[in-house]
């Protein structure tokens, strides 16, 4: 089974792939087209404190290439496309199958009626956690606590334009080998304040419903995200929340902190961690983090880390 998932997920991925390439080839290369090479780098020195055991090892988080292109339709329709791959900095001497991992990859038209897309591509019921988790790609995501952070293949999707001023709905219908599964969201963003509703229904055998909101309080920016599962073979049920707040200290410094708790992944699952970022210039900053897991056990991680973007 697992083998043939990792063949479908490759089909997919080709498929897709092909298409975007295809497609863009056939368009005439105007003033109206562009293609971009883009990606980042994340790593960081990273000790682990689980109990009795210490380990220190760099991480990969999550660093990646791609390429996206967007065509100009005379009519005013919008082609883009994208495929993105994850790449392991760390790791050179690993096999194909670890040193590249699909991202988002897909073909979206865009216009006056909104945008659909297919491809392989993160669920709005994932993308409705807005900029809450300040710790995204790191071993203190969210996602270590929390269900619903899910990127699947066989993926369409569409965003409706403004139904209000600022809102806007978004619905994802997934081909799973379980069957059928929906993601859907409510998103309103105007000005500095941020809020989404977001429901999975049978997505990798849970459904679900997710509330967050991001605003400003004085100097601070803070968000709060509340979530219910459940567990559709045995109906069981679970919650989590994750509260984060961010500061900015100087003109290139920020300090934040997270607080999660939920059992969804672990028995009384509490996550706190604390960070600070430094800009270095636009495309590069540094950080350090210390985070606590606890659960049926304790974890604690302390790192130190860069990116670069390009």
């Amino acid at each position: 089974m697992m083998e043939l998932n990792k063949t479908t997920r490759m089909k997919n991925f080709k498929i897709t792939h092909t298409l975007a390439l295809l497609i863009f080839i056939a368009l005439p290369h105007d003033v109206n087209a562009g293609v971009d090479f883009y990606g980042k780098i994340n790593a960081s020195l990273e000790n682990a404190d689980t109990n009795d055991e210490d380990e220190t090892e760099f991480k990969n988080n999550a660093s990646r290439v791609g390429i996206k292109g967007s065509y100009v339709f005379s009519s005013g329709l919008q082609l883009n496309f994208q495929v993105e791959q994850e790449i392991d900095p760390t790791d050179l001497r690993a096999d194909g199958d670890k040193v590249f991992k699909d991202r988002n990859t897909f073909i979206a038209i865009s216009g006056d009626f909104g945008k659909l897309y297919a491809g392989t591509h993160d669920t709005v019921f994932k993308q409705s956690q807005l900029k809450i988790d300040l710790f995204n790609d790191t071993r203190a995501d969210i996602k270590y606590i929390l269900r619903g952070e899910n990127r699947m293949d066989s993926f369409v999707g569409y965003t409706s334009p403004d139904l209000m001023d600022g809102l806007n709905l978004t619905v994802n219908s997934i081909n799973q080998s379980s069957g059928r599964g929906e993601s859907i969201a409510l998103r309103y963003s105007k000005n500095d304040i941020k809020a989404a509703f977001a429901i999975d229904q049978n997505i990798k055998g849970y459904d679900g419903e997710r509330f967050s909101i991001m605003v400003p309080v004085g100097e601070v920016d803070l968000g709060l995200l509340y979530q219910s599962s459940k567990k559709l073979s045995s109906s069981k049920s679970f919650s989590g929340h994750v509260i984060s707040m961010k500061k900015k200290i100087s003109n290139k410094g920020s300090i934040y902190m997270q607080n999660a708790k939920s059992d969804m992944r672990i028995l009384s699952g509490k996550q706190n961690s604390i960070g600070y970022t430094h800009k270095i210039n636009k495309s590069t900053k540094v950080f350090v983090h210390y985070s606590k897991l606890k659960g049926e056990g304790e974890t604690t991680f302390i790192s130190a880390g860069a990116e670069y973007k390009f």
